[in-house]
């Protein structure tokens, strides 16, 4: 299911606030695996300037922001995009050295039509030719260069004091440079969800609501529709600390195969560690798609992580993972080549940031990422180590 754009903030370097704020920055990486694959691995130094603007225009009742973000990156020896790709040509040897621009645009609306009812309206567009596994909900876009767009709407509603209903929908759409891949991982996804909450006590709310998900392709009929019913609470255990569980049932509707019925589970919990710290954790056991031709869907067990910390007012920490084990099986194969085929991938970040003043900071970290997969060619293990600079205005 296609996750919500977000636009995020960065820090406007002025006393008084612009309704533009202008970041660039330089960074220099040590990458073990560049072309992301465990045949032909090779390392490479790469340095990346990373130009961005972010606009932000008020109103009375809400607030327009965007970003955009240009990446030029050189690379000492190519990343060879395409090396493990999965029914795509490799485009040449990835032993010389290269030059690539990739960039993103990510823009948001928010509004407040009365206390009770508010807006949020997103769109996040980006041409991108790495995986990004850290951001991916279980679907490893590893077929070479693409293009990602995900339009996402939520409404807020509180129609009386003790209940109130929240209405999602998100559109997705993939499409890949190389057109051998195109042809069979080009797809759209849709998504709408409707819960309705009901307050039990002060601090106790309950939940029930509904997913519907369809996911087509360009070429391929690998496509499916499901359709989820859930119940939920959502515990506010602490002023800084809250937890939201979810639980149902998923009927899912391929378009080759048989229908079947899989369990459907969610859960989110926010800790602030007083005002230093913060930590993030969530857990998702649903449908996504997958990038096997062979395959449907698969069923996607994905755990998410962030926990941030300022150690003084000047230095601050970060450790992100992500963890997702996916399984196809006989319901949502079309392939018998593909029954019980399990991939698992992960994503750790984690580093330090020197605040130096308002306009300049410094940043120092690593990387850990990689896949293990029941399909040959997806293996690969991938170490980074970066050090930056960062300038805002």
């Amino acid at each position: 299911m296609a996750l919500p754009a977000n636009v995020g903030t960065t820090p406007d370097a002025s006393t008084t606030r612009k309704w533009y704020t202008l970041t660039a920055e330089l960074r220099e990486t040590y990458d073990d695996n560049v072309g992301t694959t465990s045949t032909n691995e090779k390392s490479s130094f790469e340095t990346a300037i990373s130009p961005s603007i972010l606009a932000a225009f008020p109103d009375k009742d809400g607030e327009f922001t965007a970003r955009y973000t240009l990446n030029a990156t050189y690379y000492s020896v190519g990343p060879n995009s395409n090396s493990n790709s999965n029914g795509g040509n490799s485009n040449g040897s990835g032993s010389s050295a290269e030059f690539q621009i990739t960039n993103e645009l990510v823009a948001q609306y928010t509004h407040a039509f009365s206390d009770r009812f508010n807006l949020n309206l997103a769109d996040q567009v980006g041409y991108f030719t790495e995986p990004n596994l850290l951001q991916s909900a279980g679907t490893n876009y590893q077929n070479g260069p693409y293009i990602f767009n995900t339009l996402s709407g939520a409404l807020t509603a509180q129609w009386a004091p003790l209940w109130g209903t929240t209405t999602n929908y998100s559109n997705t759409v993939i499409k890949y440079q190389d057109s051998s891949v195109a042809d069979f991982q080009n797809s759209m996804e849709n998504t709408g969800t409707e819960s309705v909450s009901y307050a039990l006590y002060p601090k106790i709310s309950l939940s029930v609501g509904a997913i519907v998900d369809d996911l087509s392709y360009q070429t391929a009929d690998r496509g499916y529709t499901t359709y989820t019913g859930f119940g939920g609470v959502s515990w506010q255990i602490l002023p800084s600390m809250s937890l939201t569980v979810r639980g149902g049932g998923t009927y899912i509707v391929p378009e080759q195969g048989q229908d079947t019925i899989a369990p459907y589970g969610a859960l989110t919990y926010n800790w602030s560690l007083g005002a230093r710290s913060n930590l993030e954790f969530d857990y998702a056991h649903e449908i996504t798609p997958s990038d096997q031709v062979g395959a449907n869907g698969q069923t996607s067990d994905r755990f998410s992580s962030t926990f941030r910390y300022d150690i003084t007012s000047r230095i601050s920490s970060h450790l992100s993972g992500v963890f997702t084990a996916a399984t196809v099986s006989n319901g949502l194969s079309n392939s018998n080549s593909l029954n019980n085929y399990q991939e698992n991938d992960y994503y750790v970040d984690t580093g330090l940031t020197y605040h130096y003043d308002n306009y300049l900071d410094f940043d120092l970290g690593t990387t850990f990422s990689g896949i293990f997969s029941d399909i040959s060619n997806n293996d690969y293990t991938r170490d980074e180590e970066y050090v930056g600079v960062r300038g805002t205005y």
